[in-house]
């Protein structure tokens, strides 16, 4: 039998993962749903491909997360990747496309990252503020001076430290999110393969239909 302690170890574990992932740059945090897998320890610097299969998987997971906690920024996250899959990865049929590739440009990633200067001037006046929330640094976290946008602070103790409530401060990063995604859509959009493939959209399928049961 699992004891108590095992049982809500197991669920710290678990919930601890998901949180960082959907922190991390593995997680869009502009236009929702994740890339295929991270190259380090801290879910930060993601091969930037994204699969329907994994979202339908981690839809699965964070619909499960909201249903065993209640908490709101699980279902958040689930929402957030429906959004995705039905924007970018839907045919006009309803069916599913199997994913986007990492490369725009010819380069990987181009399309999902930003310079400070690129973030600024899209953030605006709290543009300081807001480049703490999602990691942006001068010099870049990334490749040639540019960011991955990720969430680098709690944002209860973040919005707290700069004296904001914190539903001011979110709102904040929504217009800022819906800013990055404007500027993103004037860009090269990665190019999408387009099989359908009936194990794939059956995964899809039935996240979609655990979370409409769910929420």
């Amino acid at each position: 039998a699992v004891s108590t302690f095992q049982r809500d170890e197991r669920q710290r574990m678990v919930e601890h993962t998901l949180l960082r992932m959907h922190r991390g740059g593995i997680c869009d945090q502009v236009g929702g749903g994740f890339c295929r897998y991270s190259v380090d320890r801290r879910w930060l610097v993601p091969h930037f491909e994204k699969m329907l299969y994994d979202n339908a998987l981690l839809l699965m997971a964070y619909t499960d997360a909201y249903q065993i906690t209640g908490r709101a920024a699980y279902r958040t996250v689930a929402e957030e990747i429906i959004e995705y899959v039905r924007r970018e990865l839907t045919d006009p049929r309803t069916l599913f496309y199997s994913a986007e590739n990492a490369d725009s440009e010819g380069e990987e990633g181009h399309f999902y990252v930003f310079t400070k200067t690129e973030f600024d001037a899209l953030a605006g006046a709290q543009a300081d503020m807001l480049a703490e929330y999602f990691g942006i640094e001068e010099a870049g976290n990334f490749e040639d001076g540019k960011n991955i946008l990720h969430i680098a602070v709690d944002p209860h103790e973040w919005a707290r430290r700069h004296g904001v409530a914190l539903d001011d401060a979110l709102a904040l990063v929504a217009e800022t999110r819906r800013a990055l995604f404007a500027a993103r859509a004037r860009r090269v959009h990665p190019s999408r393969d387009d099989k359908i493939l009936a194990s794939w959209n059956g995964l899809m399928i039935a996240a979609l239909a655990r979370a409409g049961q769910a929420f």
